[in-house]
């Protein structure tokens, strides 16, 4: 329990620190309140024209897509402020970063991701929420606390399968001693596989990325059985996050031993 309240502790002080030089620089911050955003209201404004011409998607009308883009949409703001350091692993490997966290007496995966927070995060959250309101809305979607326990479980459940899969992604630079982590082509393959229907691809697309790759659990799956109030989804979201985490956590350490520090 102690060594839990350290890190818990040590989490709010970066936390805190990561607040502080957010608003050190305020104009930053208001830049990419006004930018970031953009790009998911154009996606959904591309969606809601694609609705308009052909009516529904693979039996999913508007108001249904809007809460499982803005399911998407708030999971992937929740990992860009947890765990978007897995998409510039490669650097630190190269550049010897790992030493640091090598030498200091806590977990080294940990020190990775959470002595520095992605605030910048938050500007995805918004309109991710905004977009799943106006779903819920649109569908007549009755709220209960049952609900919104399932909701907190689903996306702290996607986020860390997302979480995981960067790690995975990043751990890969221990052996290629490599920048390309390929993070940009996994975050264009997120955007395409969960903010629309999985039941749209060819069933094995379907059965890879529901078993193999669990980013059908990320968004589709939980969101369907949420419009339809069951709440079992939403928890195999948060298993299959859990036991992808660990996996990703035991990758990583396995990657670790190949670091080589700085030097050439």
């Amino acid at each position: 329990m102690e060594q839990i309240k350290y890190y818990a502790d040590v989490t709010v002080y970066q936390m805190r620190q990561a607040l502080l030089v957010l608003f050190e620089y305020p104009a930053n911050f208001i830049g990419w309140l006004l930018s970031n955003p953009l790009q998911f209201v154009m996606g959904f404004a591309t969606l809601k024209f694609v609705v308009q011409e052909f009516g529904t998607i693979n039996g999913w009308n508007y108001g249904q897509l809007a809460c499982l883009y803005g399911i998407a949409v708030m999971s992937h703001a929740l990992s860009m402020i947890f765990f978007v350091q897995g998409w510039f692993m490669g650097y630190y490997v190269i550049e010897g970063e790992f030493d640091r966290f090598l030498l200091r007496p806590m977990s080294v995966l940990y020190q990775f991701f959470f002595t520095q927070f992605n605030v910048i995060g938050i500007t995805d959250l918004i309109p991710g929420i905004c977009v799943f309101v106006y779903g819920c809305k649109a569908v007549g979607f009755a709220w209960d606390i049952r609900q919104i326990v399932t909701l907190c479980v689903l996306l702290i459940g996607a986020t860390l399968i997302r979480g995981a899969i960067y790690i995975m992604m990043g751990t890969t630079s221990f052996w290629t001693k490599s920048t390309n982590d390929f993070a940009g082509f996994t975050q264009e393959f997120f955007d395409k596989t969960t903010m629309y229907p999985l039941s749209m691809y060819p069933r094995g697309m379907q059965h890879i990325l529901t078993y193999i790759i669990p980013i059908g659990w990320i968004s589709f799956y939980p969101a369907k059985e949420l419009l339809e109030h069951v709440s079992k989804g939403a928890w195999i979201t948060l298993g299959i996050g859990i036991v992808w985490l660990w996996l990703a956590g035991r990758l990583f350490r396995f990657g670790l031993r190949s670091y080589e520090s700085a030097g050439n």
